[in-house]
């Protein structure tokens, strides 16, 4: 990254996984609105799932998930049960509109569960909402649980697609982050899934941990390639003690500074680009044949909470304790805490517990925002007329552009507006100063880089 676009770095800004952002959410809009909605989606429309599961048998002192650590299963079961009650509820609320394009299984740590709970999960997805044989189905894993009969249960339930949580291999850095997986686990975990046909993993590095230098992340970086994952993610960690409590473990003091997290950040995007990976939006990357780098050259190539994705679905229903989900211009979630999800479902309710409905204006320029995150390029006509900018506010927004534009991050193709091949990383920044939704005072919002 060049040097005088380091000023660039100080500010914290969204990270567009909606729009508006979670910040917004009232109590105002909840379980009617969220019914209401469901009415609404079309016959043939589809719809992407997303299952929360939130238990972990470990606390990762760097996570910023809705987890709960839980070791005895009897106190996980109810939770299982309330979550095939929800899948039921939300079926018989949607009445047979829409298909299921893709089914997300999140947490914390989905393979957690025992693999009848998984499969009663499946089934009841199956059973009420329908799959058919081309639908991915994905789950997180963590690689420590990881075992032969678990990956063969799994892949004979049809589950193809697999992600997990690497973070860094330098055993300091894991030991200050309480998350301990050596590279020959993982390998292992690797291998098992190989074996058993799986053609599509995914892993999550995340680079501004402590104790993280240059030389050892690009040992890290190197070992994932020798891994050879079919998708990569490379996120900024979010340091935000005062907001997760279990965040104040991690010693600050051993912390990369904002600059050695750039040259951290940009030297991994470097090597896994050589490597023969695709760039995906500014923080993920792909080998050029998986469903997702084709989306991504051909435009259509989609954002939501779970990132960037392939799936073109623009509602996503959400279920289990936190699940967030989005349709038309609803964006709601369920309670964050597990007795308070369970109540409702017990008396026959949803657990929505907030939300936000989108103005017309916003979800036209979020969708506006989501094509300059994952295409690098705008339209500003298109831009300017969402926001019905007379003559001094355009000025005053290529006034603010013109700052990107002098230090090339930002060019002008015609009435396009496109962020220049080495600034990626730098495209929420750019979106952030389009945005009239973000102040210079976010208070939970993560590093530009």
């Amino acid at each position: 990254m060049q040097t005088h676009w380091q000023k660039y770095l100080g500010a914290n800004i969204p990270r567009y996984t909606s729009y508006p952002s979670a910040l917004g959410f009232s109590s105002d809009v909840g379980a009617a609105a969220y019914e209401n909605s469901l009415k609404k989606i079309g016959q043939y429309e589809p719809i992407s799932l997303y299952m929360h599961i939130p238990f972990c048998h470990q606390l990762c002192w760097y996570c910023g998930c809705n987890m709960r650590v839980e070791n005895r299963y009897e106190r996980i079961s109810p939770y299982v049960e309330a979550l095939s009650r929800e899948i039921e509820m939300v079926s018989e609320r949607l009445g047979g509109r829409g298909y299921i394009s893709h089914v997300h299984f999140g947490g914390g740590t989905p393979n957690t569960l025992h693999a009848a709970d998984i499969e009663r999960l499946i089934t009841g997805i199956e059973e009420h909402f329908g799959l058919r044989d081309e639908t991915p189905v994905a789950m997180e894993i963590d690689p420590r649980l990881c075992s032969d009969l678990q990956v063969a249960q799994l892949v004979k339930m049809g589950i193809k697609r697999f992600s997990m949580g690497l973070q860094d291999f330098d055993p300091e850095v894991q030991t200050a982050i309480n998350r301990v997986q050596s590279y020959e686990m993982v390998k292992n975990c690797f291998d098992l899934l190989r074996g058993a046909g799986v053609r599509d993993i995914s892993v999550d590095l995340l680079y501004g941990l402590p104790h993280q230098r240059l030389e050892t992340f690009r040992q890290t970086v190197e070992q994932v390639i020798e891994l050879r994952p079919e998708r990569i993610s490379l996120f900024g960690y979010a340091h935000m003690p005062a907001r997760i409590r279990h965040q104040r473990m991690i010693p600050e003091d051993h912390m990369p500074s904002r600059e050695m997290r750039t040259v951290i950040s940009v030297d991994a995007a470097k090597l896994f680009e050589e490597a023969g990976y695709d760039r995906i939006g500014f923080d993920h990357f792909a080998l050029p044949d998986t469903p997702i780098a084709i989306a991504a050259r051909e435009q259509r190539l989609n954002r939501n909470f779970q990132g960037f994705t392939e799936d073109r679905a623009r509602n996503v229903l959400g279920f289990g304790a936190s699940a967030i989900s989005t349709v038309r211009g609803l964006i709601v979630q369920n309670a964050k805490e597990i007795p308070a999800y369970m109540k409702p479902i017990e008396q026959g309710e949803l657990p929505t517990e907030r939300g936000l409905i989108a103005t017309e204006i916003e979800e036209a320029l979020g969708e506006w925002l989501k094509r300059l995150l994952c295409d690098m390029r705008g339209n500003l006509n298109q831009y300017l007329k969402i926001i019905q900018a007379d003559g001094p506010a355009r000025e005053e927004i290529f006034s603010t552009l013109t700052p990107f534009e002098k230090d090339g991050i930002v060019y002008y193709d015609g009435d396009d507006i496109v962020i220049a091949e080495d600034a990626k990383a730098l495209v929420r920044s750019v979106a952030a100063a389009l945005d009239p939704h973000v102040s210079s005072e976010i208070r939970y919002a993560s590093p530009a880089v």
